[in-house]
């Protein structure tokens, strides 16, 4: 039976999930969100990066992302955190920059072989052992301090490793960097920020020469067309809650009208934001949505 996940979380929250109900729904976590692969494989989906997790892949966003599991092995499971921004605001407080930056442009690592990293694995499945004792029914009268305490001391462990894992993201060009900072922008505003410029703005740089960029390192993908991609998957997210009608996502997404992200969604899928929502909804789930539709037009 699968898991679910909420978007959000009030305290911090440990599950061993192979992330099913992520499988058929993209979800945005307004959460920090720290996973370990511990066997099997998947694909996970931010809407314009893709990820492959294996055995010994973290994958952490510590602000909160949009996450959907595109496809994963029958025996895919992973150790997971949830953390509320709060904590994290406080927690990571003393912890210097170099290692946030690092991470929001690389959110995913997988291990390799050699005697440190393997070392480095079994001592992260400590403190998942750690976060399992500390918050799966505890109801101790001193959890907010555990909890800031527990955060604040596996995100300076982290850091602590950074050094191996910057070891291969300076195999990375000056451009590929452009890149990545790029992705992580387009992954943070994509869903308010639509035009090339303001990214090539925040990046100090031209939109030309962005375009050379991500045409070169993205697949021969454009800028717009990254952007675009990021803003599909943020809509189908949203069409994923029955309760907001199109107009309202419009409204959300920054759209001029319901009619322009009709017309923008069904460029991209083949497919109107209604025709969508009856594909994706199964059985109750689709007749709400359709109850819910007629009485809007009643």
């Amino acid at each position: 039976m699968a898991v679910f996940l909420p978007s959000d979380t009030s305290s911090i929250h440990y599950e061993e999930t192979n992330l099913a109900s992520l499988r058929s729904k993209p979800s945005h976590f307004v959460c920090g969100v720290y996973l370990i692969c511990v066997r099997g494989t998947a694909v996970v989906s931010t809407g314009v990066q893709q990820y492959a997790l294996g055995e010994q892949t973290e994958l952490i966003f510590l602000a909160g992302s949009l996450i959907q599991v595109l496809c994963a092995s029958d025996d895919f499971m992973v150790r997971l955190l949830m953390f509320p921004k709060e904590v994290f605001l406080k927690a990571v407080l003393p912890i210097d920059t170099p290692y946030l930056n690092y991470t929001h442009e690389h959110p995913c690592y997988r291990h390799t072989e050699d005697e440190r990293s393997q070392a480095t694995w079994v001592q992260i499945n400590l403190w998942m052992d750690m976060a399992r004792m500390l918050f799966c029914g505890n109801v101790s009268p001193f959890r907010l301090q555990q909890e800031y305490n527990f955060l604040q001391g596996l995100l300076m462990w982290l850091f602590n490793t950074i050094q191996e894992k910057l070891s291969v993201a300076k195999q990375y060009s000056r451009k590929q960097a452009v890149c990545h900072r790029f992705m992580q922008l387009v992954r943070d505003h994509g869903a308010q920020e639509h035009q090339v410029a303001f990214y090539s703005e925040k990046l100090c740089i031209t939109p030309r020469y962005l375009h050379q960029i991500t045409v070169r390192y993205m697949g021969g993908r454009s800028p717009k067309q990254l952007i675009d991609e990021q803003l599909v998957a943020e809509i189908k997210v949203l069409l994923s809650e029955p309760d907001l009608s199109v107009t309202e996502i419009a409204e959300r997404l920054h759209f001029t009208d319901q009619s322009c992200l009709t017309r923008f969604f069904k460029k991209n899928t083949g497919m109107s934001p209604r025709d969508f929502r009856l594909k994706n909804f199964a059985g109750g789930e689709r007749e709400i949505f359709v109850r819910q539709t007629e009485n809007r037009l009643a």
